[in-house]
């Protein structure tokens, strides 16, 4: 399946490169995605097998025609036709991700004990641009569990800066 959400993905993603409309592209995308996550029998009516084609493409127009571009709608009838909207979600976050490879930017996700000032999360937002090549944008989140010291997570790395993690690597020399 995520081969195929890949394939759909990288489609997409190079329509959108030709007509330079990748970020409205992504805002279409993402709305459509939250109509499908608020209301979860939508889904289930568009790949029913007792609707047919011409009626999920009515169904698809009359929910995004006035909000969505031409393309994104004919997307998701080409989805629908081929009983694959189920796909919707996952070929969303891989677009996203070609998205931001293309933008060269990187998500972190920076937890900490306590609130991080707006001048260390800059601090470290130029740290991780330096080090990553590319631009970062932080999210932070509050976890007193680490005690002290910060977390990072990037795609699928982890950097554990944190007391909790220090405290543990004393406790595994201790032991043994």
């Amino acid at each position: 399946m995520i081969s195929t959400s890949n394939d759909f993905a990288e489609a997409l993603f190079m329509l959108a490169v030709e007509k330079d409309c990748l970020k409205e592209f992504k805002s279409d995308l993402d709305k459509v995605k939250a109509v499908f996550s608020e209301n979860p029998d939508y889904s289930l009516l568009l790949s029913s097998p007792d609707i047919s084609n011409e009626k999920r493409a009515e169904l698809i127009d009359a929910a995004f025609s006035s909000e969505i571009d031409e393309y994104i709608i004919n997307f998701l009838k080409v989805l629908c036709k081929y009983n694959k909207i189920g796909l919707l979600e996952e070929t969303v976050k891989i677009f996203s991700e070609l998205k931001k490879q293309a933008e060269n930017r990187v998500s972190a996700k920076v937890y900490s004990a306590v609130p991080l000032s707006d001048e260390q999360i800059e601090k470290l937002k130029d740290k991780l641009t330096a080090k990553l090549g590319s631009k970062v944008k932080i999210k932070t989140a509050i976890d007193p569990d680490i005690i002290g010291g910060i977390k990072i997570q990037f795609e699928d790395k982890i950097i554990d800066g944190s007391i909790k993690k220090q405290l543990k690597d004393i406790k595994e020399v201790i032991t043994g």
